[in-house]
């Protein structure tokens, strides 16, 4: 199964990191009177407009990528979220989340091929609320969805949506904007130990890159891209013709497709590459020259669950795939002053 452009569709001191900023969230329990200072009705503006959530939540369903680890993360649990298959156990769960995960109280629903939300499956768990602040859909999805429950969609641009402000949309949605904003500092000062931990990542530039073989182009993930965010939050810049793609992205997305022909325009210090299904990509001529691919300083990935973690940025998987990339961006990085 070859990486979808979203990516969606490896412990250790990571364990400990998890621990620390999930317990920012459940030392005082799960009441909301007792944690917090929201107080309800709350609004919270999306790229359609306002929802307004007129009472404290209690039956909470999630779409897509994070929502669900950063209710986990604030000691809350849904009783609905997608089933995960890119990267995820068996029992459609993500490996970061299994402890968390309890299927006597949370459903799995299936997410079609489409990719838009099962309206249905959403509407036969009369939620209390929709948590979506990254997935993309369009403005009908969201009035659909609004109908059943009030909709906290993502604010700006599809897929983009930081780490910090997604759980900072479900803290606010779910009377936890105090908890939420611990954990951001949580995950900010794991971030920031590690980057001071890895001097080598400092400065060094860095493209991010979902390879096909079975295609003439690829997929180069652009600076707004969560997952392209926490690696520059390690320290790494983004190369110069990632900038230069950026610069002329006219349809604001989070990815630009360019053709194996104009790789080079993309070279940098280090590249992270996604190769699953498709191979080592050293073996095209045109990654092979590059200057990254003759140092060897790319970190090319295969592990599903490990591209999965990356493509899912939040506070909870965070800290489990710097557990396992770490080592293999500090050779990278090492190996650009060899």
């Amino acid at each position: 199964m070859k990486t979808s452009v979203r990516g969606f569709t490896a412990l250790g001191a990571a364990a400990i990191a998890v621990t620390a900023l999930v317990s920012c969230s459940s030392d005082s329990g799960t009441s909301t009177t007792s944690q917090g200072t929201d107080g309800f009705p709350v609004s919270i503006e999306n790229t359609f407009g306002t929802t307004t959530i007129d009472s404290k939540p209690e039956r909470l369903v999630t779409l897509g990528w994070n929502a669900q680890d950063i209710l986990y993360a604030l000691d809350l649990t849904p009783v609905g979220q997608p089933k995960y298959t890119y990267g995820a156990d068996d029992n459609g769960v993500m490996p970061w989340a299994q402890d968390y995960f309890d299927a006597d109280k949370t459903t799995l629903f299936d997410m079609p091929a489409s990719g838009e939300p099962p309206i249905e499956s959403i509407a036969s768990l009369t939620p209390d609320v929709i948590l979506a602040p990254y997935e993309g859909f369009e403005e009908s999805v969201y009035n659909q969805l609004s109908k059943i429950a009030p909709t906290a969609a993502y604010p700006g641009a599809a897929w983009q949506t930081s780490w910090q402000d997604q759980t900072r949309i479900v803290g606010k949605a779910v009377g936890k904007s105090e908890e939420a904003e611990k954990l951001v500092d949580g995950l900010d000062a794991t971030l920031a130990d590690t980057a001071a931990a890895h001097p080598e990542f400092a400065g060094k530039t860095l493209a991010v890159v979902n390879f096909d073989t079975d295609s003439s182009n690829i997929n180069v993930y652009l600076p707004t891209d969560p997952r392209v965010q926490v690696l520059t939050e390690l320290g790494f810049v983004n190369a110069p013709g990632v900038e230069k793609l950026a610069a002329d992205n006219a349809g604001g997305s989070f990815f630009k497709t360019i053709s194996y022909e104009n790789i080079a325009d993309i070279d940098a210090d280090v590249i992270v590459g996604f190769t699953d299904g498709s191979g080592d990509p050293s073996g095209i001529p045109a990654v092979g020259g590059l200057d990254a691919v003759k140092r060897g300083s790319t970190a090319f990935l295969s592990d599903t669950r490990v591209i999965g973690g990356l493509s899912n940025v939040n506070v909870l998987s965070t800290p489990w795939v710097l557990g396992q990339i770490t080592p293999t961006l500090s050779e990278a990085a090492k190996r650009t002053t060899a």
